[in-house]
């Protein structure tokens, strides 16, 4: 089987329709991984594809591991990049600690299930450089590979 984070969003539910219809339902686990960006809109909507599709979700919340990471720098910051005073919170720093959160949880998840983590990226975000090294790069199969937004 797979396994596959769900966002809410049409990159993820491609790829999960593609799984569905490639390999049955009952083969495909959805990941919900909500963030403090993530907004109920888009839990809803990753839930209602789930249900449509027939395939089995669990939750698992990100904060916790994203702050543990953000506190783990705190020290360090000043001694590698003392300029950089906003670096809590930013993109660069906070938003890629949270798509390495998801990449690490999935990863974690398809090493104890024995699923293969299927990758919801598409061509457009790889080649303007949008995903994530380690985040949202993660997986055994990019469905999306060849498709643009």
């Amino acid at each position: 089987g797979v396994l596959l984070g769900l966002s809410g969003g049409i990159d993820s539910a491609v790829a999960a329709a593609v799984a569905a219809d490639a390999l049955g339902a009952e083969k495909v686990l959805g990941v919900l991984l909500p963030s403090r960006h993530s907004s109920r809109a888009s839990t809803v909507d990753a839930e209602a594809l789930a249900e449509n599709l027939g395939i089995r979700t669990v939750t698992l919340p990100i904060l916790p591991l994203q702050d543990a990471a953000e506190a783990a720098l705190v020290p360090v910051m000043p001694l590698v990049a003392p300029a950089r005073t906003d670096w809590q919170g930013s993109l660069e720093v906070s938003g890629n600690l949270q798509a390495r959160a998801r990449g690490l949880l999935l990863m974690a998840l398809s090493n104890a299930t024995g699923r293969m983590l299927v990758n919801t990226g598409n061509k457009s975000e790889v080649a303007v450089g949008y995903t994530t090294l380690y985040g949202d790069s993660c997986g055994g199969y990019a469905v999306l590979k060849d498709v643009y937004k």
